[in-house]
């Protein structure tokens, strides 16, 4: 296993070194003008998450070659210790983090790439950059943490990171509300979380007198069944399951925890990409993959998890239709998504969850970005009533939002239509009653998801032109990246199955 640790360290410390270099040139002033040193810092920006990527790759590459057997885990020093736990500071490479760190990195270098055309004329160029390479390490830690401890140092990293990049212009007093309201929000569902880690450990002690809060040693004890069948040990599992739920709510903003999400449009639309698509939305779904064998011991947590699931993706999408803000409906509509997801989740369905993860990383960062890039070419104009006719003008940001269109609305072919079918597919088996009814709800968040998406795309690129302003050409850096995600995001199901066919991340 040396030929992992020798480089695995590589994928947390490059985005690291970013932060640092963008972070010394924010507060020597450089780069914060039009000049040379602007490319310095674009060439940090961009080039230490690419090179993260590129590592990832390899080491996916590796961990698919090796033999079935091995151990994930590399420790690589003990952090804190007492007679019966200890706190390792280590990484777990394994399926499910080689599917996460790939499209974290692949995507949210792509956004990195469009940030720095979006962000050209920012006064605060190296600072906003500092804080997207300081987001993507503490999501890397998260993922690559060996261990629930070091999981939640990286959850709480990239909640400070969030609030930083939401509240980025902070001269105005709606940015740092809205900064303040998404920070204040999770750390309630944080507070969850940290007694679902709490009452996970009293339960560990009380049958087997350690504690072990490695992924490993999780899931190892979990399999064991060894939970004392008690009143007080049912309960306190129930608990433990809901208050960790808790926790993921507040990350993936489902009811009731959501309300941050929209309010998060405040910050600059790189950001709501990075935000939305591919990192800390997608935190919740994969603590609840991790916590996968730990969750499907409480039917009573699953089933509230199932519920709430489905009344998120209902009212969000309903939310969606009434909405003429483009960045408000793009948010609520994520918020929907992530009802599908947690849909899954409540069924045991964690590998579809995941599934759907992947295709919504694609198709919603290409409608981030081309919305970003409508708002960036209409003088930050972001209601649809004002728009229009924009399919002849702006003719590639057009194609870009026509690919993730097409994938989210669930098309034949497309990633969304992939993704959501094996939801559906997982929800009718229920057995009962319920199996019928969860497929219907579905089904209609589905529908209103095709209704409200193709309402956003008729008011901005296919009606009668309304707009005040002709748009500004955009920098290739604004086109190239959400064209090349869009088109993915149509291929990416298709890959998927192609790739890795009966693939569980979860094992």
């Amino acid at each position: 296993m040396s030929q992992f640790t020798q480089f695995l360290w590589l994928i947390p410390a490059l985005p690291l070194l970013g932060f640092c270099a963008n972070g010394l040139m924010a507060l020597l002033s450089i780069g914060n003008r039009q000049g040379p040193e602007r490319k310095l810092v674009a060439l940090f920006g961009v080039g230490m998450p690419l090179l993260a990527c590129i590592v990832t790759v390899v080491a996916a590459v590796k961990l698919a070659r090796s033999d079935i057997g091995m151990v994930p885990e590399f420790p690589l020093w003990t952090w804190m210790s007492g007679e019966d736990w200890s706190i390792s500071i280590g990484m777990h490479f394994d399926g499910l983090t080689a599917l996460m760190l790939s499209f974290i990195l692949g995507v949210g270098t792509l956004i990195h790439i469009y940030a720095v055309g979006y962000m050209a004329h920012d006064r605060g160029f190296a600072r906003f950059f500092a804080y997207f390479n300081l987001f993507l390490f503490f999501m890397v830690v998260l993922v690559l943490a060996d261990n629930a401890i070091l999981t939640f140092l990286g959850w709480e990293g990239v909640g400070l990171c969030s609030y930083l990049l939401i509240g980025f212009w902070h001269k105005d007093h709606a940015n740092n509300d809205a900064a303040r309201k998404a920070f204040i929000i999770n750390r309630v569902g944080d507070l969850g979380l940290l007694v679902g880690l709490f009452a996970l450990g009293i339960l560990m002690y009380r049958s087997t007198g350690s504690i072990d809060y490695s992924w490993l040693g999780i899931s190892s004890w979990a399999s064991d069944h060894q939970i004392q069948s008690d009143l007080f040990g049912s309960g306190l599992l129930t608990l433990a399951v809901l208050a960790i739920f808790l926790g993921c709510a507040g990350k993936s903003a489902q009811i009731p925890l959501f309300t941050w999400l929209p309010d998060a449009m405040a910050g600059p639309t790189p950001v709501s990409a990075l935000i939305h698509a591919a990192t800390m939305v997608t935190a919740g779904i994969y603590l609840c993959a991790r916590f996968a064998d730990i969750l499907v011991l409480s039917p009573i947590a699953m089933m509230v998890i199932l519920v709430l699931a489905v009344a998120t993706a209902l009212y969000a999408a309903v939310m969606a239709l009434f909405q003429w803000d483009i960045k408000k409906i793009l948010a609520y509509s994520t918020v929907s998504q992530l009802g599908f997801m947690f849909m899954a989740v409540g069924v045991g369905a964690f590998d579809v969850a995941l599934f759907h993860v992947f295709t919504h990383a694609f198709f919603k960062a290409a409608l981030f970005m081309g919305a970003g890039s409508v708002i960036h070419a209409l003088h930050h104009e972001q209601d649809i009533r004002r728009m229009g006719g924009l399919a002849k003008t702006m003719p590639g940001t057009f194609s870009a939002m026509f690919f993730g269109w097409y994938a989210i609305i669930g098309l034949p072919l497309g990633s969304g239509f992939m993704s959501k079918d094996l939801i559906l597919e997982r929800l009718v088996i229920v057995p009962g009653f319920v199996g019928p009814l969860l497929w219907i709800a579905a089904l209609v968040g589905a529908l209103l998801t095709a209704l409200y998406m193709t309402r956003l795309m008729y008011y901005v690129f296919w009606s009668p032109s309304r707009r005040q302003h002709e748009p500004d050409p955009l920098p290739m850096t604004m086109l190239a990246p959400p064209l090349l995600v869009g088109f993915l995001s149509i291929v990416i199901g298709i890959l998927w199955f192609a790739l890795v066919p009966g693939v569980n991340f979860i094992e």
